[in-house]
C-alpha cells in the first residue's frame, strides 16, 4: 500500500531534481542537488517541510525551484488508494541558508494536506 509520503516523493522525482528522499530514511545524504521531504504532524493537517539543497552559489536555482517549480509540481492532486488530495502551500518559505551538515545552500517551503477529523 502506497502512502501520502511515498506519493509525494514520487511526484517530486518527476521534477528537475531527481534525488528526493524522505527525512530519516537514510543517514547518508544523496548526491547534490537533492530534495528532502520532512513529514510532521499538525493537528487537522499533515504538514510537510520540503527542503532543496545545492552547491553554494546557486541561489537563483534554489529560488526557481522553491518559488516556481515546486508549486507547479504540486498543482495537481496526489492520489492514494483512490483518494485524491491537493497539497497546499502554507505560504511560508525560508532561505537561502547554509546547511552545516554538508555545507550546501538550502531553502525550504511548507505544505500541508488537510485531514478529515
Amino acid at each position: 500500500m502506497i502512502t501520502w509520503n511515498e506519493e509525494l516523493k514520487k511526484r517530486l522525482k518527476t521534477g528537475s531534481i531527481k534525488n528526493v528522499v524522505l527525512f530519516g530514511d537514510d543517514l547518508k545524504r544523496p548526491g547534490i542537488p537533492y530534495v528532502v521531504i520532512k513529514p510532521m504532524s499538525g493537528g487537522d493537517r499533515k504538514l510537510y517541510q520540503i527542503f532543496v539543497h545545492n552547491k553554494v552559489g546557486t541561489r537563483d536555482l534554489l529560488e526557481e525551484y522553491i518559488l516556481y517549480e515546486l508549486p507547479n509540481l504540486l498543482k495537481e492532486p496526489l492520489e492514494v488508494d483512490g483518494e485524491k488530495e491537493t497539497i497546499r502551500s502554507t505560504g511560508a518559505w525560508m532561505g537561502p541558508y547554509i546547511d552545516e551538515g554538508d555545507n550546501t545552500l538550502a531553502m525550504s517551503r511548507d505544505y500541508y494536506i488537510p485531514l478529515v477529523v
